[in-house]
This record gives C-alpha cells, structure tokens and sequence, in this order.
C-alpha cells in the first residue's frame, strides 16, 4: 500500500479515536492543508508503517514529500513550518520555547494528561478515579490562563490550543466534571468546539465523546 504513495501528497494515518491523531487533524485543518487522511483502528494500521517507524501501535504518522514523520511534536512543528499560514507557533523564540515546554508538560513529562486519560481508559477503578481527580485539579488551577485570553495564554490560537481541545473533548466520556470552579476551562473549551476546524477534525467515533 505504501509503495504506491505518491510523493507530493500529504497523507496523515490516524487512529479514529487517538488523541495524538486528533491534534494532528485539527492542526491541519485549522490550516486548510491539503491532505488525505486515512482514518484506521490502531490494529489495522498497515505493517509496512511500523518498519518505517520502527514502533508498535502508536499514532499518528505523517507522509509528505517522500518524509515520514511519527512523533507528535515532531508532526506539530514541521506542519507549522511547512504551511506557515496561520501560524500556530510564536516567532520570538522565549515565546514558542514557552509553548514547547507547555507541550511537554501535557503530552510528554511523567505523569502527563495524555498518559492519565490512558489510565483512566485502561486501568484498575483506584487508578482510574485517582486520575481523574489529577486531571480535574490541574484543569482548575489553570482557569486564571483559560479565563484571561480568548485562548490559552494568548491572543491568538497556538498548537497548545489543539492538545488542550482534544482533553476537553473527551472529559465527559472520561467522567470527569470541572462544574463551577472549571467554568472558564468550559467556557475556554467551546471557543474551540465551535471554530469550523474543530468541527472538521472530528472522526465520528469522536463526534459521540460529547453528546
């Protein structure tokens, strides 16, 4: 199958329900990219993607100009690079360093929100609420940056934006309720659910996560 990718495409496999593979989608819809995106279980992902990768059942993977590209900030900065337009990285370099280690902290640093939604997914019940209630905390001792900008921590819409957007999707299918200490995290979320990009990005497997 991959053999016969064409080179100038830019193709995106994606697991349906990921959350890295939601970021990427957003990302690049929120950029109007061209693209083909292959939406797939993670166990139907073909073969020949882990030989390129080199790994086993993660997700997303990124072909473009005969590139192949698999780690989520990796994928996040060169699309920002490669489709400049809207920019969702500062230009001043303390600025997007900021966001780098915000990412980071959510998607990479131990005990992260990513690894705690896999808990929550996949764990015993004592892991799982234990989680829950770390994810809660944290989302409600950042409401002063949800509250203070029309998005996090900023003016305009960053690649932070996409991963928090993706978590706040997916907290009612996680059981977790921010209730009035969380509003501006809620209310920060919706910005997000409503912009056409957001919208887009959704599998329909997704699009159940907050009915």
């Amino acid at each position: 199958m991959l053999s016969k990718i064409n080179q100038s495409s830019t193709i995106l496999y994606s697991s349906i329900s990921g959350m890295e593979s939601h970021i990427v989608r957003f990302i690049m819809a929120e950029k109007k990219i061209e693209r083909e995106i292959i939406n797939l279980k993670i166990k139907d992902f073909p073969e020949e993607i882990f030989d390129f990768t080199e790994r086993h059942g993660y997700d997303p993977t990124l072909f473009d100009r005969g590139v192949i590209l698999y780690d989520l900030s990796v994928i996040m900065e060169y699309l920002d690079e490669r489709f400049p337009f809207p920019p969702l990285l500062p230009v001043d370099p303390i600025e997007k360093s900021k966001k780098r280690l915000l990412i980071f902290r959510f998607t990479r640093a131990t005990g992260n929100w990513f690894e705690l939604v896999n808990t929550i997914q996949t764990g015993i019940k004592k892991d799982a609420d234990n989680a829950r209630k770390i994810i809660k905390s944290n989302l409600i001792e950042l409401t002063p940056l949800f509250a203070h900008q029309p998005f996090f921590n900023s003016n305009s819409m960053t690649i932070v934006d996409a991963c928090l957007a993706v978590l706040l999707w997916r907290l009612k299918r996680l059981d977790i309720n921010l209730g009035k200490p969380g509003k501006a995290a809620t209310d920060y979320a919706k910005r997000l659910f409503a912009r056409e990009g957001f919208k887009e990005s959704l599998t329909d497997c997704e699009k159940e996560y907050n009915t």
